[in-house]
Formats: structure tokens, C-alpha cells, sequence
């Protein structure tokens, strides 16, 4: 549904479901799967089949929630300015998580630290997608983050928890900042050199 919706619109390309962006800095999406990854630290559980059927099911919620929000959202509230749309892409997608406590009888608390992860994750892939332009390395980041968590043997302690909220507040402003000024469609990295005056 969402995919016809971009075709409707015609926001496949801009909104980065179409395309592969600026593969030069798909290197920006490194430092968040290599803290998506921490969470493999103490193991997975489950047998092989269970870890492949698992995997493969989170590649699609990856892929189905980045189209939803990093593409959809994001192009919808992008006129509001880079950081206020990224701010408003991470506050519905945490706020989105409140499913879980009412439809899959998860905690209450465990749905609002759930909500707040979810929140400071989608705005940091909010960022990403400025600076890429395409949701496609989030797709990815976002199936192995899903994976490592719920395949973990158990929660990761409290401190290094926060320690992943601050990381993804913090790289999300950097993003921003480096990134989500200008006009989208222009790569600065590829711009041409002013020409020298000559004698």
C-alpha cells in the first residue's frame, strides 16, 4: 500500500524507496550496525532454523517499517525542514510501538523504554536517509538491530542502554547538521571545483 502511495505521488525516487542514493556514504550507516551488533555480544539463542526464519522475518519488518517511515513520513514532513522532520518521523515511530502494550500484552514499562528506544532510533535513520538518500542501508541496520535484541540471551545492562540513546540522539544531530541542509538532490562531495582564475 505504501509503495502505491509513493507511485501516486511520484515519490518513489525522492523519497529513497527507488533508489540506491549516494553509495559514497553508505559507510554512514557502519557505526549504527556495529551498535546493533553490541547487542550480539553475550550470543543468540536459537537453533539454526529458528535464527534463519527469524532473520528473514525482520528483514521484512525492516523493509516494510523503513518504507513506511524513513520514506513515506519523512517525504511527507520533509517541507518543515530537516530537523524538525526528523524529530517528527522518530516521535511517530516510537509513539507507533504503543501497539505492543495494547494489542500484544507487553508491559507497560517495557513499552515506553521500547518507545524511546524505537523514538531516538528513527530519528537517527531519519538523518541517515538525508544523508544517503535511501532507505535501503536502514533496511538492513534496522533487521540485524531487531534480530540481535530479541535473539539475545538476555536484555543488555541499563548503562549500556543509555549509552545507545545518547549515541543515536548524538549522531542523529551530527547527521543534521553535516547533512540536512542544502538541497537534497545535490551531492556536495560531488560538486565540481569552482574554476581558477588564470595569471
Amino acid at each position: 500500500a505504501v509503495w502505491v502511495v509513493l507511485w501516486r505521488w511520484g515519490w518513489l525516487r525522492v523519497s529513497g524507496v527507488a533508489v540506491p542514493g549516494r553509495l559514497r556514504r553508505w559507510w554512514l550507516a557502519l557505526p549504527m550496525l556495529a551498535m546493533a551488533c553490541t547487542y550480539a555480544v553475550p550470543g543468540v539463542e536459537g537453533r539454526t532454523t529458528v535464527l534463519v526464519s527469524s532473520l528473514v522475518s525482520l528483514l521484512w519488518v525492516g523493509l516494510n517499517e523503513e518504507i513506511l517511515s524513513r520514506g513515506l513520513v519523512q517525504q511527507v514532513l520533509t517541507p518543515l525542514g530537516a530537523l524538525r522532520a526528523a524529530i517528527g518521523v522518530g516521535f511517530l515511530f516510537g509513539v507507533g510501538h504503543v501497539q505492543n502494550y495494547l494489542f500484544f500484552g507487553a508491559p507497560l514499562d517495557d513499552t515506553l523504554w521500547q518507545m524511546l528506544s524505537a523514538g531516538l532510533f528513527g530519528f537517527t535513520c531519519a538523518g541517515l536517509r538525508y544523508a544517503i538518500g535511501s532507505v535501503w542501508p536502514m533496511v538492513a541496520v534496522h533487521a540485524l538491530d531487531d534480530f540481535f535484541q530479541i535473539r539475545s540471551p538476555g536484555s543488555a545492562p541499563d548503562w549500556w542502554q543509555v549509552s545507545v540513546y545518547v549515541f543515536h540522539a548524538a549522531y542523529g544531530v551530527w547527521l543534521l547538521r553535516r547533512y540536512g541542509t542544502g538541497d537534497a538532490r545535490t551531492d556536495p562531495d560531488e560538486r565540481p571545483e569552482p574554476a581558477r582564475a588564470l595569471g
